[in-house]
């Protein structure tokens, strides 16, 4: 598509609740929003900045309107966190990793982290996941240094200056370890995660138990308990963006295409019960629910099976640069 071509509306189906979305970004007409991605590079906004092929409906429903929200922030000035929340696979990290690309392509400052930059280093991470009934090297509640991310966001909000590590899951042949450090000046800051903004809920929490085993309880009620030490991280969320499976199986179609994305292109490999031993970490070591449910969710975008927006629910108020900001 020529990026200086107009058109006279959005691409294909409009999901339902993306013109109320529009809205609480400021925009009231759909194709006002819509030609003014089109002046700067529309569906081909750094595009060769995808690690993997992109449709246009990813870019147009979930990529833009996400766009629109950092650029509402930087247009109100205010230091902004944005989470984006969703199952493994689901491919959040590619799609803030091209928002930060898309932003620095317009001059905007924008910093993205993960929950997964802040893994412990090796021997550490080690020890937390040592006798997991699932044998994953990581991902579990208790993995992540969040002093360390804590710390990284205040002395952001007192400096503008954000640095944090960053991990390497092609490591120690698959294990992954941290290598390096990022720094930058960033205005907003995208932080995404599997379980970003879970909070328990008592009255499920005993959900798909008659299936577990001992082991896989006791590493829930663990899980469970250290998700608390989250829940600091939650408050200093401006926004939260759901992407929710329609079915909670997708996570498992979706890791094994994100695995097999990563084999080509670092060249480690992955065994079929390696892949069948994370899939049923997911949904054995939090209630499924809990998942779906997210009580912070100031966006929540239901996606099928093929990642198409079915239905777009706009959750709460929060949805405003102009909002009180636990940053500020």
């Amino acid at each position: 598509m020529d990026p200086d071509r107009q058109i006279n509306s959005v691409p294909q189906r409009i999901p339902n609740g993306l013109l109320s979305l529009l809205e609480r970004l400021d925009w009231s007409n759909v194709d006002d929003w819509w030609h003014r991605w089109e002046r700067v590079g529309g569906l081909n906004l750094a595009r060769n900045q995808w690690s993997v092929p992109v449709v246009d409906g990813w870019i147009a429903f979930v990529g833009l309107p996400l766009l629109s929200r950092v650029e509402l922030a930087l247009r109100h000035g205010e230091p902004v966190i944005l989470g984006v929340s969703a199952l493994p696979g689901c491919g959040k990290s590619t799609l803030c990793s091209w928002v930060k690309s898309a932003s620095q392509q317009l001059g905007w400052p924008v910093e993205h982290l993960s929950l997964d930059d802040f893994y412990w280093p090796a021997e550490q991470l080690e020890r937390s996941m040592q006798g997991n009934p699932w044998s994953v090297p990581r991902a579990l509640p208790g993995s992540h240094d969040i002093e360390g991310l804590l710390q990284s966001l205040d002395d952001w909000k007192t400096s503008g200056q954000i640095t944090s590590p960053r991990f390497d899951k092609s490591l120690r042949n698959g294990r992954g370890d941290r290598f390096g450090t990022s720094s930058s000046r960033p205005q907003v800051v995208l932080i995404e995660g599997w379980f970003l903004g879970v909070s328990p809920l008592p009255s499920i929490e005993t959900e798909i138990v008659e299936d577990l085993s001992e082991l896989e309880l006791t590493w829930r009620s663990r899980a469970v308990s250290l998700l608390a030490d989250y829940q600091e991280i939650w408050t200093l969320l401006d926004d939260l963006w759901h992407l929710r499976a329609v079915r909670s199986d997708l996570s498992s179609r979706w890791k094994q295409q994100q695995l097999a994305t990563l084999e080509q292109q670092s060249g480690v490999g992955y065994r079929t019960s390696d892949l069948s031993d994370f899939n049923r970490m997911v949904l054995a070591a939090l209630p499924p629910s809990w998942l779906r449910n997210l009580s912070l969710s100031s966006a929540v975008m239901d996606l099928t099976a093929s990642r198409d927006v079915r239905e777009i629910h706009v959750m709460k108020s929060q949805l405003s640069a102009s909002s009180s900001s636990a940053t500020g």
